[in-house]
């Protein structure tokens, strides 16, 4: 009698450990445990897709609000051809190379801005940024800059970037007018 007791007692200890680490249970995540414990989620469920995106997306919003760059790294450890974060790295990388005063950095921030743009390209960002790179390579090359500000208001731009590239047609479409009417 006493074994049929301690065999039922070991029965409901095993069931109930059991029904805590079911990994095919479904279960609803914090943003903290999305954020700083995705390691270990996704050890323990390595299948679960749902959980990958979970995780994914929140660590995007979160390198977003904190704009850091390290996070969108952390994005590409676990999703190698996450578009957003690809494209907020080269972006990253581009204005760093942009903010280099030599015609070599503005060809490299050329070409991240180009690989950006490839990412999301529904985005008219890098092609404003390829055009503040063109002027800065070459004060006297008016059409290259022109052509990328004329893409980036083709495609999606906040108010404010809309602005700027409209502003930055004019300024260069007055300076090309200026070195025309010298050279006659």
């Amino acid at each position: 009698m006493q074994n049929k007791f301690y065999i039922s007692i070991i029965a409901i200890i095993v069931s109930s450990v059991i029904g805590c680490v079911n990994p095919t249970e479904k279960k609803d995540y914090s943003n903290n445990e999305l954020l700083f414990k995705s390691d270990s989620l996704l050890s323990l469920y390595p299948d679960d897709t749902e959980l990958l995106r979970s995780i994914v997306s929140r660590k995007i919003k979160y390198a977003d609000k904190k704009d850091d760059v390290m996070l969108y790294k952390e994005v590409l450890k676990i999703d190698p051809k996450n578009p957003t974060a690809n494209y907020r790295l080269l972006i990253d990388e581009g204005m760093r190379n942009h903010k280099k005063d030599y015609k070599n950095g503005q060809w490299d921030a050329i070409q991240c801005f180009s690989k950006a743009a490839t990412y999301i390209d529904t985005l008219g960002e890098p092609y404003y940024w390829i055009g503040k790179a063109y002027e800065k390579k070459d004060e006297m090359d008016f059409e290259l800059p022109l052509e990328s500000y004329n893409k980036s208001l083709e495609l999606y731009l906040n108010e404010d970037m809309r602005t700027k590239a409209s502003q930055a047609i004019k300024a260069l479409k007055k300076r090309k007018k200026t070195y025309e009417d010298f050279w006659k």
